[in-house]
């Protein structure tokens, strides 16, 4: 009887020593996840949630989470006019930013492991799409550490520090990217890597480009409808104002066409 309830007792000792270790596999892994979420931006709302019930602008309640991926319609008010960023540059220097013409702008942190990558890329020049310029955009020296900014940023990038930039932008988390053509958003969104980021606002401008082709009323066909093109590609094959082929004798018991008036 001893040697019974001595193996029962060992068995669910055992049973206990697995479930611990199952129990702390799983927050293990549930704690890696709510990282990846938090590097990807999700739960930024949450903390913005946070800080406003701290300041007396709300109650608790419920808070969405959105992972917007790829270039996303920009959902901002009015014309979609790219506001001014106004900030300091590394050195401290104030700065001022009126973004003509065709940018980048590249949202970054130096605590996101995703943003490592795009630090590492733009230590050698990129190509932005449609030949704009590149500006990366980080937040303030309240919440950026200068020193960190100094030692991720490569010699000659484009930085301006703008914590107010974010604000202005509503800008959900990082990496985030938003291109300006003009003064005027034209895409938005986030990516892993620089080729997806390329890809993704070259998609923006050409769509772009072809509203604004809709809108006059033209819609680019290439060579096709190039009355110049047609007739060289006719000479080139033989065929001229006399040819044959432009002028097809009249099917069988078709009416011929009456030229002139009957005499009776």
């Amino acid at each position: 009887m001893t040697a019974l309830l001595t193996t029962l007792v060992v068995a669910e000792l055992v049973v206990l020593v697995l479930l611990s270790f199952l129990v702390l596999g799983l927050l293990r892994s549930h704690a890696l996840i709510l990282k990846s979420l938090h590097d990807l931006g999700a739960g930024l709302e949450l903390d913005r949630q946070v800080e406003q019930e701290r300041a007396g602008e709300g109650g608790p309640g419920p808070v969405p989470v959105e992972l917007e991926r790829g270039v996303v319609t920009p959902g901002r008010t009015g014309d979609a006019t790219a506001p001014q960023i106004i900030g300091a540059d590394l050195g401290g220097a104030e700065r001022s930013v009126d973004l003509g013409g065709r940018t980048l702008l590249a949202f970054l942190t130096t605590g996101c492991s995703v943003c490592a990558g795009f630090w590492s890329e733009f230590r050698s020049a990129v190509d932005v799409p449609g030949g704009g310029q590149l500006l990366v955009v980080t937040k303030g020296d309240d919440e950026e550490s200068p020193s960190a900014l100094a030692k991720a940023a490569a010699p000659g990038l484009d930085i301006v520090r703008s914590g107010p930039a974010w604000g202005d932008y509503d800008i959900p988390g990082s990496p985030y990217f938003v291109y300006v053509d003009d003064g005027r958003v034209i895409g938005e969104g986030s990516a892993t890597t620089w080729a997806q980021v390329s890809d993704l606002m070259a998609q923006a401008l050409g769509d772009d480009e072809h509203r604004a082709a809709v809108a006059d009323g033209y819609v680019d066909r290439g060579d096709r409808d190039d009355p110049t093109s047609v007739d060289a590609e006719l000479l080139a094959a033989g065929i001229g104002p006399d040819h044959p082929s432009l002028r097809p004798p009249p099917r069988p018991g078709a009416a011929a066409p009456d030229h002139g008036h009957e005499h009776g």
